[in-house]
């Protein structure tokens, strides 16, 4: 049995008005540095170094939850 181990992290971003934040995952095991990525269900994403207080009050986007967990299982 082959088993394929597919990374994904989490980060904190604006949506496109800049004013609302949310961490989404992107796939790769951390952030490189890019300013743009594309999130697990495929949304262009600027990637601007996020602060502690960007975590703190990002909440986490719950539909991207379930893509990579979904991922791992099968």
């Amino acid at each position: 049995m082959t088993t394929t181990q597919t990374h994904h992290y989490w980060l904190p971003v604006p949506d496109r008005t800049g004013y609302r934040w949310a961490r989404h995952a992107f796939r790769g095991e951390q952030w490189d540095g890019r300013t743009t990525e594309t999130s697990v269900c495929d949304v262009p994403c600027p990637m601007p170094q996020s602060s502690e207080l960007d975590w703190v009050q990002s909440p986490t986007c719950q539909e991207y939850t379930r893509i990579p967990l979904a991922e791992q299982t099968t």
